[in-house]
């Protein structure tokens, strides 16, 4: 598609579809682009070949796992718009998306209304200042109810919401959407919309919606408010005015009606945004910057811009999409990263429109754009000109809280997975990668069942790699609980030099969370002080494996007190050996138990589910420390083993039906119960025989 000539930030709407799954963005995305005569013909989620779900794993699924980025004019106006995945495990696309704009609007399923994830973009969409739209979707269906969900959003949410349009039924049959502002019925008919007038059998209920719509105006302007008091006929023409005003000053939302599967308000739908929606000029951009000078959001500021979002291909290379809040960017120039204190320079530029990628020559404020292969870029960067000294805040993703141990599949190198996930990674902000050293397992850290399904499909797809997950083991420690003395007399001989080491010391238990210490007392020089770090070294190498099931001890102190040596036959390697040793000898007197990791657990619940969440912690170990009630909802502060938490984001999905959350950072190690203990020692025995 040509770009516009001369364009201003003023000419640019930005906006970004957010919704619980299945609410139709994918396919309203479709109806749009093919308004827009950027498509010829509208594509389906089902049959897949819809122009935003074009990845092989979301045809596969139909449903959207990637942000889907487009462009296109309209009335002289140049949009870009994301289409946003829908379904919980995928909140940091639509994270990314939301600081790439200035609007959002929310798809809400005309028949199933508000669900789960409804609510939580939505305050995504407030936190990020955006003005907001509400599009009713699905009206067609046989048991759409536009007025319960228009009811629902209002008893919901605190938003100020006003009807611009509404469906219209023959019969019980949708045929179209009367538009409260200019009082016209609107028909698609042979895939051309036309405007009719408003059927008399309506007009009573669009009068209702018309004095709804009139007061929910007025009542935020001081001027309307007295003449309609007074009486006096307020136009549609300044009726309209401030309507656009209150929407793009974020006091009101707009609410549409229409069928995206019918093609039906969707023209309308995009008639009233490029009216009503903010421009680029008017980002409100003061909260995204965290320190310097904030830029007017002008061709002519100097330039600036954040990554929002990093896509990994193994032939493309590195993707780096980013939004410009300020400035212009060319080919060939020469941009700051302040993440990093580096220059870089940019040689390629391009707008996205779905799978395509097409070159620029220039981008500026308020486009939303990308550039290839620059390893240095990472999401959440800054980019701005080298003279100014803008820096914008990181992008907050949710910290994936589910954990597997991956394995590579039959005939796949380990190294080659370990590879394959750690640049998935590099994509995906609430997808981490990390080597236990404990357990010697690959830990994968997401966001839930679906989210890993994806990964290991993509992950086959595009890197050609394929591996199994599981359960992590736990990375239990252990530790001593009484003193014990113990003297261990390293001696060797075998022709020539031999070898000779003698030391006495005392290993006792500290607090927890003290690790390991280390001191001597040595006098007259029983033991020369070149040997003492020899010493010191052959107990850190002998405390990695415990005596009880080979776990790393922890929380005790060594105390070298006396010993002995030889002028000829003692060496470094003596005094290790026989420390070590001695360490050994050391672990069997001072009754060794097994540690677990304990982790600080706060989920956020409704209050209907805090009887069901503090049973659920009794039945994992968990003591419960706290509940906070707030804004309506109940927080609970616990205390609970890790072996009990790594399924514990699917497992309170299940017990909340999607509405509760959680947040889980170590806390501590504590004492494994006698029981468990024993198990888990005959289990590593079992595994090791």
């Amino acid at each position: 598609m040509e770009k516009l000539s001369k364009i201003t930030s003023k000419d640019i709407r930005n906006f970004c579809f957010i919704s619980h799954g299945g609410a139709g963005k994918s396919t309203l995305t479709e109806m749009l682009l093919y308004n827009a005569g950027v498509i010829d013909e509208p594509g389906s989620v089902d049959k897949g070949n819809s122009h935003s779900d074009f990845n092989a794993v979301e045809k596969e699924h139909k449903h959207s796992v990637h942000n889907s980025y487009f462009n296109f004019e309209w009335h002289n106006k140049l949009f870009h718009f994301i289409d946003t995945p829908g379904y919980a495990d995928f909140r940091s696309e639509v994270i990314s998306a939301l600081r790439m704009v200035e609007s959002a609007v929310l798809l809400v399923d005309a028949a199933a209304g508000i669900e789960v994830n409804t609510g939580y973009v939505w305050e995504l969409a407030d936190k990020n200042d955006l003005a907001k739209a509400v599009f009713i979707n699905k009206v067609d269906k046989e048991d759409a109810d536009f007025d319960r969900v228009v009811e629902e959003l209002r008893s919901t949410y605190d938003d100020s919401f006003a009807i611009v349009t509404i469906p219209y039924y023959e019969n019980g049959k949708f045929e179209g959407i009367i538009d409260l502002l200019d009082e016209k019925l609107y028909k698609n008919i042979d895939g051309e919309l036309k405007s009719f007038p408003v059927p008399d059998s309506e007009k009573e209920r669009v009068e209702d919606y018309e004095l709804k719509l009139t007061e929910e105006i007025v009542e935020l302007k001081e001027d309307l408010m007295i003449k309609y008091l007074d009486g006096e006929k307020i136009t549609i023409k300044e009726l309209t005015k401030a309507f656009e005003e209150e929407v793009a000053g974020e006091e009101l939302v707009p609410v549409f009606a229409g069928s995206a599967l019918q093609n039906c308000g969707v023209a309308k739908f995009l008639d009233d945004l490029t009216r009503i929606f903010p421009s680029a000029s008017e980002v409100h951009s003061d909260h995204l910057v965290k320190s310097g000078e904030v830029l007017s959001p002008e061709p002519e500021s100097k330039f600036s811009a954040q990554v929002c979002k990093t896509m990994v291909d193994p032939y493309i290379g590195k993707l780096s999409i980013f939004r410009i809040f300020s400035g212009k960017l060319e080919r060939d120039d020469m941009i700051y990263i302040p993440n990093i204190d580096e220059e870089i320079k940019v040689t390629k530029l391009y707008k996205l429109n779905g799978k395509d990628q097409d070159n620029v020559d220039d981008l500026t404020a308020g486009e939303i754009g990308a550039v290839a292969k620059l390893d240095e870029l990472v999401t959440s960067y800054t980019m701005r000109d080298p003279e100014t000294d803008i820096y914008y805040h990181e992008l907050e993703f949710p910290k994936p809280m589910y954990s597997r141990a991956a394995y590579p599949a039959d005939g796949i190198d380990e190294e080659k997975m370990a590879s394959a996930l750690q640049r998935y990674s590099d994509s995906d902000p609430t997808f981490k990668v990390n080597y236990n050293k404990v357990t010697k397992e690959l830990i994968c850290d997401g966001m839930g069942t679906i989210h890993f399904i994806m990964i290991k499909e993509e992950c086959q797809r595009k890197y050609d790699v394929d591996f199994t997950t599981q359960e992590p083991k736990v990375a239990y420690r252990e530790t001593i609980q009484k003193k014990a003395d113990v003297e261990e007399k390293y001696k060797k001989q075998s022709g020539g030099r031999g070898q000779y080491g003698h030391v006495l010391m005392r290993v006792e238990p500290l607090p927890r969370g003290r690790g390991f210490e280390f001191e001597e007392e040595i006098f007259g020089g029983a033991i020369p002080g070149q040997y003492i770090p020899a010493v010191e070294k052959g107990i850190v190498d002998a405390k990695e494996e415990g005596a009880l099931a080979g776990y790393p001890v922890v929380d005790f102190k060594v105390v070298l007190y006396d010993g002995s040596y030889h002028d000829v036959d003692s060496s470094e390697m003596a005094f290790k050996i026989a420390s070590s040793k001695a360490f050994r000898k050391a672990l069997e007197q001072a009754r060794s138990v097994l540690l677990e990791p304990i982790m600080s657990v706060k989920v956020t619940v409704p209050q209907d589910f805090m009887g069901d969440i503090m049973g659920d912690f009794n039945s994992r170990r968990g003591r419960i420390e706290g509940m906070d009630p707030q804004d309506g909802v109940q927080i609970i502060k616990a205390k609970v083993p890790q072996a009990e938490m790594f399924n514990y984001a699917v497992e309170l999905k299940s017990i909340t039906g999607g509405y509760g959350s959680f947040d889980m950072e170590f806390s501590h190690y504590d004492k494994v119960p006698g029981d468990i203990s024993d198990k888990i020692i005959e289990q590593v025995k079992r595994e090791k025989s």
